[in-house]
């Protein structure tokens, strides 16, 4: 997702947080994160109308069960995201590369919103990853290294 939900927000989610309409999602906050509410691209509003008034029912159906649950059935996801792309290591890395996507979009105070941080300086070792990853690349590419 774009939203760079962490994997326990992510298990956590009901339906009624889905705003489709809307086209949001909220998100709870924790001890240890900040809740926020996340804007869903077009394409996501899309895929998550199909899913909630189509394939979640079956899958409810299928199991025999009922919950207010967003997600049912999704501890084999980073096994299916692995097959589609074997660079996936694991779903913080996927976070990571979301965030540090923000801080090249948006100022820090909007990024530590949008990751539910309760201190910025959660979002600024995001900075910091940044910069050495652009060391590398100039390492890697400059004509001199």
């Amino acid at each position: 997702m774009n939203q760079g939900i962490k994997s326990e927000e992510l298990t956590k989610l009901e339906v009624k947080d889905v705003k489709l309409r809307e086209g949001t999602i909220e998100i709870m906050g924790s001890r240890k994160s900040n809740g926020r509410v996340m804007e869903l691209e077009a394409h996501q509003i899309m895929d998550m109308h199909r899913y909630v008034m189509e394939e979640r029912n079956e899958i409810l159906r299928i199991k025999d069960q009922e919950t207010d649950q967003l997600f049912i059935g999704s501890s084999n996801l980073m096994k299916q995201l692995k097959n589609i792309n074997p660079r996936v290591e694991s779903i913080h890395q996927i976070r990571a590369s979301v965030i540090t996507k923000w801080l090249k979009v948006h100022n820090l105070r909007r990024v530590q919103y949008l990751a539910g941080h309760r201190y910025i300086s959660s979002t600024e070792s995001y900075q910091e990853n940044d910069m050495e990853g652009l060391i590398e690349e100039v390492n890697q590419y400059h004509p001199l290294g």
